[in-house]
Order: structure tokens, then sequence, then C-alpha cells
């Protein structure tokens, strides 16, 4: 099985257990790794026989803009669920950071990977 992988799709978010945070926003990271076949891609090299990462880049930033979560867990799961939906992608691991949390000690971010699975 192949790797395709989004990283570092940036976007104003409203993620957060404060009232402030769901309020003001901030800014979120995901990256995605989805397995799946891209041999025919490679083949063809048409973009109808494989994953068109632009637009799929566009749903997940649509996603993360729309949502009013508490949870950057929550929010990992419905992009998940939301990659899942094409039938050609087997699993998906989605990485979502907090670029700036609300606590002075991280510097880093926090971040949340999740692995889902077709069932």
């Amino acid at each position: 099985m192949d790797t395709l992988a989004i990283y570092q799709i940036e976007f104003h978010g409203h993620c957060g257990v404060t009232e402030e945070e769901r309020t003001i926003g901030q800014r979120l990271s995901v990256d995605v790794e989805m397995k799946c076949d891209v041999a025919s891609a490679a083949r063809t090299d048409q973009l109808k026989d494989t994953i068109d990462y632009d637009q799929l880049c566009g749903e997940i930033a649509k996603i993360g803009r729309e949502s009013r979560v508490r949870l950057i867990e929550t929010l990992a799961e419905r992009i998940a669920e939301k990659i899942l939906e094409d039938r050609r992608i087997v699993s998906v691991s989605v990485r979502v950071k907090k670029c700036l949390p609300p606590r002075e000690e991280i510097r880093g971010g926090v971040v949340v990977e999740i692995v889902r699975n077709r069932n």
C-alpha cells in the first residue's frame, strides 16, 4: 500500500475548552497521511486516478474553519471521517495541532494524532 500525505494545512479554527478559544479562535494545523494504491495514477498520469489533494485540502480546511468543538480530538475525528468517504483510501492518520495553545509554558503546540481504518 502506498502513502499520500499532506502536511501543514493551516487555518483559523475555533477549537478549545474555553469560551474564548471557541469564540476568537486560533491557528490550527493539520497533517494527513493516507494509505491508498497510487499505481494506477502513476501509470495513467491522470488526476482522476488518484486522490485530488487540492480538493481534499479545501475540504479539510472547511471542516476546520466551520467546526466549533472543545477538543482537537473531535476535530481530528471529523476530518478522518471525511477522508474515509473516499473508498480508495484504506486508512488515514490525522494530526491536529494547536499552534499557540493558551498556556504560556507550551512553546511547540499541542498535537493529537489518530489513525482510522476502513471497516
